[in-house]
């Protein structure tokens, strides 16, 4: 395979998805208490989350760091919807 190709591959990819409006609201106060963008916080939250799953039956995978690798120092507190 071609070292061009591969390098192609492994770019960020969007996606788009539909929010309930309190579910937005909830992002767009959490990423502004972060310093962050909202697609920067869901690209964040998305990751961890998918960190946290993974069982000993998965892979280990690498998750690249969030878009623009921007991570936070710590972990960002939680908040429910």
């Amino acid at each position: 395979m071609n070292d061009r190709f591969r390098v192609l591959q492994r770019q960020p990819r969007r996606i788009s998805i539909t929010l309930s409006y309190h579910v937005h609201e909830a992002l767009l106060s959490r990423s502004e208490e972060a310093g962050r963008s909202v697609s920067n916080l869901c690209a964040f939250l998305l990751e961890d989350a998918l960190r946290d799953q993974r069982s000993p039956l998965m892979p280990s995978q690498s998750i690249p760091p969030a878009v623009n690798g921007l991570m936070p120092n710590g972990r960002v507190k939680s908040r429910s919807f």
